[in-house]
């Protein structure tokens, strides 16, 4: 990855989802909270919070609600 949204950094994107731990979901995180969407503690946990928000700004979005931050939600956050 080179710093800057582009295909290397699209290519490295990993799914996150409930359970998951650490700066990866500390980033979505503050992401969605940035858009709007509150997922309750910036804690690095992906819990309840996180996952109503990140349901909320996948329907918004109009990418499926899966409840799980894959490459479509990442490039909704950070590409547009």
């Amino acid at each position: 990855m080179d710093g800057k949204w582009g295909a290397k950094t699209k290519a490295a994107i990993v799914t996150v989802q409930k359970g998951a731990k650490g700066n990866l979901t500390w980033i979505l995180q503050a992401a969605l909270y940035n858009e709007g969407y509150n997922p309750g503690a910036l804690d690095s946990i992906f819990g309840k919070g996180t996952e109503a928000a990140l349901s909320k700004f996948q329907k918004a979005k109009k990418i499926s609600a899966d409840n799980k931050a894959g490459k479509a939600t990442f490039t909704k956050l950070f590409a547009e």
